[in-house]
């Protein structure tokens, strides 16, 4: 009866008991009575009077954001990054009825929890994804770390609330007994997170025997610090067998904040070397032109005689 309403541009009284009886407005002949099966979770439609004597509303208070969502399923899906305008003007075009901005995004909101699941019920279950990673994998290394979250008071009751997330290191085993057999080049990087919480990804990568990237270790942590470089360095040290077992890899990295100081403290004088793509992308803030970026590759290219 709702999807009826919003498409018939008009709003609709429900009265709800052991049946429902569904009216227009004051003066309008439409009339439909709706009754529950005995034993079923299934409400059937007894009477029907389709005719109305009133004129369509453009604001309809049933399309709500709810059933709004789920129509949006479809299309939320092909493109998350929908636009709020453009929500507004498809239920314009497709049922010719308006709705605020705030209910366009709430409804957005539904759309996109329902492509990608609720971010909390995705969180609860970090501990069951990463037994899971531990059965599949023997010998890999995960550990997630969590904080105390504040309790919340409701009328003078103390609810202690469930621990938040707040850092998770992955190494799969078969990643890191593949790594030790290619060459010893270790790259370190990071990568925002653009979802609803934030955060920050910390991808570390070799080289496969092909030239092809090959995964080692990844971490999400809370942002971009020294303590959290650290954190994640310590571990990775660990699965690729030490501090002193490190001073044989080559590490090479973009200048990220936290990373220097992390390395300093935890593997002094081993071999570092910085990106050139990322050192050129400095180097063009002042200097412009496509000269530089062709000295800058040479440079990086040429050999010299070791003494």
């Amino acid at each position: 009866m709702t999807t009826y309403a919003i498409h018939n541009g008009r709003d609709f009284k429900f009265i709800k008991n052991l049946r429902v009886i569904v009216k227009c407005k004051e003066g309008c002949e439409l009339f439909a009575y709706c009754a529950k099966l005995p034993d079923e979770d299934t409400w059937q439609l007894r009477k029907l009077v389709d005719t109305h004597s009133c004129n369509r509303e453009y604001k309809v208070k049933l399309m709500r954001s709810s059933w709004l969502g789920r129509r949006l399923y479809s299309t939320v899906n092909e493109n998350p990054n929908i636009k709020i305008t453009d929500i507004s003007n498809k239920v314009h075009q497709k049922w010719n009825v308006g709705m605020s901005k705030m209910k366009a995004f709430r409804a957005r909101r539904v759309a996109i929890d329902m492509v990608d699941g609720s971010f909390k019920e995705q969180y609860i279950r970090l501990y069951n994804y990463c037994h899971e990673l531990l059965r599949s994998n023997p010998n890999s290394t995960v550990k997630l770390e969590v904080q105390a979250t504040n309790s919340e008071v409701t009328d003078y009751v103390d609810i202690p609330l469930l621990p938040s997330f707040r850092r998770l290191y992955m190494c799969l085993n078969g990643c890191k007994e593949s790594f030790l057999i290619c060459r010893p080049i270790i790259g370190l990087g990071g990568c925002f997170l653009k979802g609803y919480y934030g955060g920050m990804i910390l991808p570390t990568v070799g080289r496969d025997p092909n030239v092809q990237m090959l995964p080692i270790a990844l971490a999400v942590v809370e942002g971009e610090t020294r303590d959290s470089r650290t954190w994640f360095l310590k571990l990775l040290i660990d699965n690729l067998g030490g501090k002193q077992a490190c001073k044989f890899y080559t590490f090479i990295y973009d200048q990220q904040k936290g990373l220097l100081p992390a390395m300093d403290k935890l593997l002094p004088g081993v071999e570092q070397r910085f990106c050139v793509r990322h050192l050129y992308k400095t180097f063009r803030k002042i200097h412009l032109g496509k000269r530089l970026k062709e000295l800058t590759w040479k440079a990086a290219k040429s050999t010299y005689h070791q003494t």
